[in-house]
């Protein structure tokens, strides 16, 4: 059994997101969107009536009273699950529903389940006698359904399921309180089935490492570890020495104690008859004694505690944690899934740690036997992005008025990626190319407020030294500048990035000129070789129309094959390309080019860094085009 689906009400800053859960699902997006929020509703939804506790400050702003909900919906459902859960999940349900709710203080658990409607109104009823005339109320309003005579609530309870599972043709779904059922008064069904483990950004891991029941270290001893047999051998231990302490208080103030008695007696006897005073050593039994475990540190020569270690190592000891405990569980009546979810996995951690805890979060879930693992978790680290699986990816954003903004989940799949793409990119390039184009640079782009999108890396520079020069600050703003390396690549960029809710801004070159000058560099070949060429170089701007006007279209402009150059509010084009533009309307840049390739402080071809250069320390000031892009970009994030 694996979460599915999950929906939160009045949480904290959620108001209501409706998330689907995968078996890898990372939450993404600015800072003070919610994403661990998700995580924290999760961890109240499993452990809230032990870990988690709440009050009218958890309720969202914009709630119509103080009423606070998590639905969990669960698939995957194996027999076991079904035995577990009885009425929650009868035969054929392929899903489970669940939720919890606060509201004005009380914390109940309500489930989904196959039920006959009258029993509920029966069931409502939390004194004993009062359920009881309920239920002989319907046995006389309706004694067809056969009802037996009972004398006590459990044997009502009883007859009912009894007949529930007799007649279920005639069970409707309902919605069932089921408190006890679900842990607050006993054992947690649920909990059977899950093993929820949060880890959040401030946890602190010495605390982790103590050996309780709920510390990771803990529930790893408890998976890895039989305590049954020493705790056996340590019962008979304390029993023997119980009875031999009794001994010792028999021996040294019997004699003692009788006397006292006697005396006592008698005295007592002057004033009633027929009872006697008897004073008895009462021995203090022990509690228990129950089989700890230490964890600590040897660093050469000493030995501390995980306290005295640094924040790096207690995190790098929690990833080794959840790791092991992945790894050595063992089922328990029947197989149990273990959800991880980690506020920022990446905290603390250096790039190559950081990396490889990633690739260990992943492979537990590869590796997990019958699929009983499930991650999830908030990061701001692109490595944590799994390019081949970006439909895992879960964006969240914040919209709306200032008083009561909303978050918004999106998400990407390949589906939704052919369908926007549709007559623009061929479907097998889509499923080809998706997840190449989501790994390195475009990854930044998931966490960005916006994302300028440029055909190469000269684009790019140019861009962020105008930046620069104008003293705006485009990383404050949460704004990337991101090469798509080709105008080819562009519009599968620009899909993925809008379906995850990343305004983009699309900068690119029309290429009018290109077949010309392509033409003059085989004017002097010879005249059957050229003629071939020049055939080339039609067909490569025929391609280059197309693909102006399919790129244009896409964005929603006005259809040109050769579009002239233009600062539009989510488009920039030059007509012919970069250079051409900087070398007609900024001779400035191109002469500070040429002085610092002279100079060797620069390099003749293309190169990102000297045309960064150029463009920070040219005499003049950027051109309009060029200032108008940086402009309109901003505007997106406002």
């Amino acid at each position: 059994m694996k979460i599915s689906r999950v929906r939160i009400e009045n949480f904290c800053c959620l108001h209501q997101v409706d998330i689907a859960f995968e078996e890898i699902t990372s939450f993404i997006g600015p800072t003070g969107v919610g994403k661990s929020t998700v995580l924290r509703a999760l961890d109240w939804f499993f452990n809230g009536e032990k870990e988690v506790g709440l009050s009218t400050d958890d309720v969202h702003s914009a709630a119509d009273g103080e009423r606070i909900t998590v639905e969990v919906e669960f698939d995957g459902i194996t027999s076991h699950d079904r035995e577990v859960l009885g009425r929650y999940a009868p035969e054929g349900a392929e899903t489970v529903s669940i939720w919890r709710t606060w509201e004005y203080g009380a914390d109940k658990i309500t489930g989904k389940a196959l039920a006959y409607a009258p029993f509920e109104e029966v069931r409502r009823h939390t004194k004993a006698m009062d359920k009881r005339r309920a239920y002989n109320a319907l046995r006389e309003c309706d004694p067809g359904l056969g009802l037996p005579t009972v004398g006590s609530a459990d044997a009502v309870d009883e007859a009912m399921r009894t007949w529930e599972l007799a007649n279920r043709d005639k069970l409707t779904e309902s919605q069932v309180d089921d408190t006890h059922f679900f842990g607050f008064a006993g054992q947690s069904q649920l909990a059977k089935l899950i093993d929820f483990v949060f880890i959040s950004a401030d946890l602190r891991a010495y605390e982790e490492a103590d050996d309780r029941k709920a510390t990771a270290i803990g529930r790893i001893l408890d998976h890895a570890v039989d305590r049954s047999q020493a705790n056996e051998h340590l019962g008979e231990i304390e029993e023997n020495a119980h009875q031999a302490r009794q001994d010792v208080h028999t021996k040294v103030y019997g004699p003692m104690l009788d006397d006292i008695s006697a005396a006592l007696s008698n005295e007592v006897a002057k004033f009633t008859t027929g009872r006697q005073v008897v004073v008895t050593p009462v021995v203090q039994a022990p509690k228990p004694s129950r089989t700890m475990f230490q964890v600590s540190i040897r660093d050469g020569a000493a030995e501390t505690s995980v306290y005295r270690q640094g924040h790096g190592f207690q995190r790098a000891l929690i990833i080794a944690a959840l790791k092991l405990l992945a790894e050595r569980r063992r089922p328990q009546g029947g197989t149990r899934t273990l959800c991880l979810a980690i506020e920022e996995p990446e905290l603390f951690q250096h790039p190559p740690q950081a990396r490889t805890f990633a690739e260990v979060l992943r492979s537990l879930v590869a590796s997990s036997s019958q699929g009983r693992t499930q991650v999830m978790y908030a990061t701001h680290n692109p490595v944590f992005i799994d390019p081949r699986n970006y439909h895992q990816i879960r964006r969240l954003s914040r919209e709306g008025g200032e008083e009561h903004p909303v978050t918004r989940v999106l998400q990407v799949s390949e589906i939704e990626l052919c369908q926007s793409l549709s007559g623009l990119v061929k479907e097998e390039s889509v499923q080809r190319y998706a997840g190449a184009r989501c790994s390195g640079p475009l990854a930044e782009g998931f966490f960005s407020h916006a994302v300028v999108l440029v055909e190469g890396f000269t684009e790019e520079a140019v861009l962020l030294g105008s930046a620069e020069r104008q003293r705006i600050s485009l990383g404050a703003q949460g704004i990337s500048v991101i090469n798509a390396e080709g105008k080819d690549n562009i519009l599968l960029c620009h899909a993925i990035l809008t379906a995850l809710g990343v305004p983009c801004y699309v900068v690119f070159d029309g290429d009018a000129e290109m077949e010309e000058r392509k033409r003059e560099s085989v004017r002097n070949m010879a005249q059957e070789d050229r003629h071939k060429k020049e055939l080339e170089f039609e067909r490569q701007a025929g391609k280059n129309a197309e693909k102006n006007a399919d790129l244009l279209g896409y964005l929603g402009a006005s259809v040109n094959p050769w579009p002239p150059t233009v600062a539009e509010a989510t488009y920039a084009v030059f007509h012919d390309n970069l250079e051409t533009y900087l070398g007609a309307k900024w001779p400035a840049w191109s002469q500070r080019r040429q002085e610092l390739i002279a100079s060797g402080d620069g390099f003749a071809k293309k190169d990102s860094s000297t045309y960064r250069e150029a463009t920070v320390t040219a005499a003049s000031e950027p051109p309009f085009h060029l200032l108008a892009i940086l402009e309109n970009v901003q505007k997106l994030v406002r």
